[in-house]
């Protein structure tokens, strides 16, 4: 499941410079042309695995004076952190994953991907009235910051406004400086009301965005590879037949397994089904390095498990399955990104359902962490790494474009 050429992330600098450009634009991704000559190359960097670091935010002078003249104050929530000094806001990148292409016939340097920020965002606030933002997901394709508001999650908040974005490297780390966040129509409108003013306007600057991304580069040339570009994920559902030997297993240790926030539960087939709320998804055909080579983030925020045995208990929620990496991460006491499940995908089946894409067939079994999180919750070693949790079904939908 891996791709052909590994990059080093210095090498990432030149064509991230011609990408500033377009994680500013306002098009939608431009299709070739069925005529378009092969020569042309588009030499394709992903990083299918972000790692890190975090994303900053400048908060705008001007706008911190105007919702301090409304009585609006702002402050981090989650793992969010706020420097007064800099009155700068940071949220850590928890996953994500990163697609440069260089074919300049198409987009100049266009990036698609989705950086996710789980379990950090923050509050506005005024007398009685608060309004959280959070689990902010980073979209370059469409210049767009999406997050979770009032428990729905996906809402298009801040436009990502590129025209002086400036690259670079730290500590081996690519830096993107000098992106402007201003909210969308969708965001100012709830805001308003929310506060019950018009003041708020479409297009006021939040602030300025420092992005630092931190993962292994790996490089491959499109020209033999035809490639459906997912630029969102939309729904539907990742589900998982549980295991009947593991579900045994877990019984005779008197622990019950119950789903949490908008995970649902169908007894007559076992089957526990997670609702995606986003991600970003490719399904590669080159078959000089992997037939049907599926890459990206399959978000789940809101829903997860609960594992229990009288009073001890451990809540896992906010599924990220990197199909790249073949692992499912969650979230657990407060910290995002732990690898709770391995996806063993020797025989997964990929196939179209409408515009829906099914992959079916995958194991999800536990990883050491998993395990070792789970005996130590019980205090029993009876869980080990590799014990099968499942078959799953993964059913994604595909977004529209963006509504600002």
């Amino acid at each position: 499941m891996h791709m052909k050429k590994r990059a080093s992330l210095t090498a990432l600098v030149g064509v991230l410079a011609l990408a500033g450009a377009a994680c500013g634009s306002d098009d939608r991704p431009i299709a070739l042309p069925a005529d378009t000559p092969q020569a042309v190359k588009d030499n394709v960097t992903a990083i299918p695995s972000l790692t890190g670091v975090g994303t900053s935010v400048a908060i705008d002078a001007g706008t911190a004076a105007a919702l301090g003249s409304l009585g609006v104050a702002l402050a981090p929530s989650g793992t969010a952190t706020f420097e007064p000094s800099t009155s700068t806001i940071t949220f850590p990148i928890t996953s994500g994953y990163a697609e440069i292409h260089s074919n300049l016939a198409a987009k100049p340097g266009y990036i698609l991907g989705s950086v996710n920020h789980q379990d950090s965002g923050f509050t506005l606030s005024a007398g009685s009235t608060t309004v959280g933002l959070s689990d902010f997901v980073v979209d370059p394709g469409n210049s767009m910051l999406y997050g979770t508001v009032g428990g729905q999650p996906g809402v298009p908040l801040l436009n990502l406004d590129g025209t002086d974005v400036k690259v670079s490297m730290e500590s081996g780390n690519v830096v993107l400086q000098g992106t402007v966040a201003k909210l969308t129509d969708t965001a100012a409108g709830a805001l308003n009301k929310a506060f019950n003013t018009s003041a708020i306007k479409p297009g006021t600057p939040l602030g300025v965005v420092r992005l630092v991304a931190k993962g292994t580069a790996t490089t491959y040339d499109a020209n033999l590879d035809e490639t459906p570009q997912v630029t969102r994920l939309a729904g539907k559902q990742t589900a998982v037949k549980l295991d009947a030997d593991t579900a045994g297993a877990l019984q005779s240790l008197g622990v019950s397994v119950a789903p949490v926030g908008s995970a649902r539960f169908d007894s007559a087939t076992s089957t526990v089904s997670f609702p995606i709320t986003g991600g970003f998804a490719a399904i590669h055909s080159d078959k000089g390095y992997k037939p049907g080579y599926i890459a990206g983030n399959v978000v789940h925020q809101g829903s997860g498990l609960r594992f229990s045995n009288g009073s001890q208990s451990i809540e896992v929620t906010d599924f990220v399955v990197d199909p790249g990496a073949s692992t499912l991460t969650a979230s657990a006491g407060g910290k995002a990104g732990i690898p709770l499940l391995s996806l063993d995908g020797t025989r997964v089946e990929v196939s179209r359902s409408g515009s829906d894409v099914v992959l079916q067939g995958t194991v999800a079994k536990l990883t050491a962490t998993g395990a070792s999180a789970l005996n130590s919750t019980f205090g029993v070693t009876a869980f080990k790494e590799g014990i099968p949790l499942g078959v799953v079904t993964l059913t994604a939908a595909q977004a529209e474009a963006p509504k600002a």
